[in-house]
């Protein structure tokens, strides 16, 4: 439909009279009954009454009925002409686990929400193999799990990797660096950081009775914190606590597992919102390594003890000692 016909009748309607539509419009009287005249021969209907000798100009009931349409499709007509010029805004929805969403990323929803582009986001806290099952099902377009998974049709790329520190109220044994050791297996906040860990965990402090705490939450760990127990969490959880709680992070005097973060996406979603999750991957990217960066001038805070070894002697030592 051609818009100069809709605009001039809804512009006749309006104003009632051919002379004023015409300078309304910028164009002659003769040009405004030529447009009428054709918008009814493609309509079939007639819809401006003509009454000879007279100025004023009435609807038909055609023309009334046909109005309320006409001024609708001026005003999509107009949201469409102007839909490429205006900021997209860029809609997502991620999944990520708990403690990522809670100290990790914390910063970076407040950039996002100071970012020039329109982000909508729709973010939801899930179990690593939940945030496999929703990109799978394509009901999440980015999700951002702890582990790694092999699936047809997802793509899966590591993003960020960190070690574990210990978090206490106060210093133990009045040494910034730890071993397993010097830690009161009685007095542990357990926190599941994944297999390897758990494997690690299990060979350093060997099962016997449950700890007294096991969450899923360094939040909720935190709130169990007293003088005498302590946790293990990642650099960056450990570097957001010490910025709101009175609480001593101490280092580890030997290699722990990395809590490895990874970016999952399906393929089939990676190309349909092929521009906002590529803005998001980068904007993400970029925010992690000014995080790895803080992380590094937090770790340079902590001088080597004297009586500190390396990760293989202290392995082999105890080995040795069964």
């Amino acid at each position: 439909m051609n818009s100069e016909l809709i605009e001039t009748f809804v512009t006749v309607a309006n104003a009632g009279n051919i002379t004023k539509s015409a300078d309304i419009l910028f164009v002659s009287q003769a040009t405004v009954s030529h447009r009428i005249k054709q918008l009814e021969e493609k309509l079939g209907v007639q819809l401006i009454l003509r009454n000879k000798g007279s100025k004023q100009t009435n609807l038909t009931t055609a023309g009334k009925n046909f109005l309320p349409l006409a001024q609708s499709w001026l005003r999509l007509n107009d949201e469409i002409s102007t839909f490429q010029e205006r900021p997209q805004a860029l809609e997502l929805s991620i999944g990520v686990v708990d403690s990522v969403n809670n100290y990790l990323l914390a910063d970076f929803y407040k950039e996002l929400r100071q970012d020039a582009l329109d982000w909508r986001l729709t973010v939801r806290t899930l179990h690593t193999q939940e945030i496999y099952d929703h990109v799978r099902q394509n009901t999440i377009d980015v999700g951002l799990p702890l582990g790694e998974q092999l699936i047809a049709g997802i793509q899966v790329k590591k993003i960020h990797t960190e070690k574990l520190m210990v978090v206490s109220r106060r210093k133990l044994k009045d040494k910034n660096t730890l071993f397993p050791i010097d830690l009161d297996t009685d007095y542990q906040i357990f926190i599941p950081w994944g297999q390897d860990y758990l494997h690690w965990h299990h060979r350093f402090f060997p099962p016997g009775e449950p700890p007294k705490f096991s969450v899923d939450s360094a939040k909720v760990a935190l709130e169990l914190l007293d003088d005498r127990f302590w946790f293990l969490a990642p650099y960056d959880v450990c570097m957001q606590i010490a910025k709101t709680s009175p609480c001593h992070i101490s280092k580890l005097g030997l290699d722990t597992p990395s809590r490895n973060l990874y970016m999952v996406t399906n393929n089939l979603t990676a190309q349909i919102k092929r521009k906002a999750v590529v803005m998001f991957k980068r904007r993400l990217t970029q925010y992690i390594r000014r995080r790895e960066r803080s992380i590094e001038a937090m770790l340079n805070q902590y001088e080597p003890d004297a009586g500190i070894r390396s990760y293989k002697s202290f392995i082999h030592e105890f080995d040795a000692n069964g």
